[in-house]
């Protein structure tokens, strides 16, 4: 085998990682109990760490193919669309379709039709843009994964009994996925130059946040974090739009000066 060749393996491998944490999430929400619950929730997280490393390999060796792309996308379909939709409909879903309504099976049908949705329309930008962005357009779908899958752990451990479980499941699985179809824009941080006081500041950040998860309620952090997250979009967008219609602003002029 060529060793120059066989380099673009590594960022695949980590894919595919993602894609047996998926895999695992399924079997274990199929089971149906609290614990296997637990671990399903966490085998998201597991395949969303697994999905940010495969991009950051893949420039750190300089492997990034089409292939590679497609295989991503692929993967976030069954790890972040598939598996939390049977992991919040097994946990909580369920309950309404009790009577028949099928009520339940819609909702995780919306959240994967939006994942697979926000894909393939990020697919197409990427494709016209062909360069980073600082933006993305839509919440990504590992963020709407790692809210899904949090927020069942962290029921999971506060033990949240209907029909709180199910009223607040089917409205976060709603919430996000409108936000992976909508145009609010969403921050990327994986293509910030960052200067080494910031760098320092990250750092000791995440220390804390890693404490705190030690300390605390892992999935209640976790849960916050990825919250604040989605929240920041929305708000992002509103702080602009008050920005641009505040009274006293002048509008930019669009006339050139002779």
């Amino acid at each position: 085998m060529d060793l120059r060749k066989s380099k673009y393996i590594l960022p695949n491998l980590f894919t595919l990682r993602s894609v047996f944490f998926g895999l695992l999430s399924v079997i274990w929400a199929m089971e149906g109990t609290a614990e296997s619950f637990r671990r399903a929730a966490l085998a998201i997280v597991m395949a969303a760490i697994a999905d940010g490393l495969d991009g950051r390999v893949a420039r750190m060796t300089r492997t990034e193919t089409k292939f590679g792309v497609q295989l991503d996308s692929l993967a976030d379909v069954l790890s972040f669309g598939m598996a939390p939709a049977v992991l919040a409909y097994a946990f909580a879903l369920r309950q309404v379709d009790a009577d028949g309504s099928h009520v339940g099976l819609i909702l995780a049908f919306l959240y994967v039709a939006c994942g697979a949705m926000r894909l393939a329309r990020f697919n197409v930008q990427a494709e016209r843009t062909r360069g980073p962005s600082n933006f993305f357009t839509g919440l990504p779908i590992p963020g709407a994964a790692g809210i899904v899958a949090t927020l069942v752990w962290c029921f999971v451990d506060l033990d949240v009994q209907e029909p709180a479980r199910t009223l607040l499941t089917g409205t976060a699985m709603l919430s996000v996925g409108m936000l992976m179809v909508s145009t609010v824009r969403y921050r990327n941080f994986k293509h910030v130059h960052l200067t080494t006081p910031i760098k320092v500041l990250i750092v000791v950040a995440a220390s804390l946040v890693g404490v705190a998860v030690v300390v605390t309620q892992a999935s209640a952090v976790l849960l916050c974090l990825g919250s604040a997250y989605v929240v920041m979009g929305p708000a992002e967008w509103f702080v602009t739009l008050a920005w641009r219609v505040r009274p006293g602003r002048r509008p930019r002029s669009h006339t050139r000066e002779p």
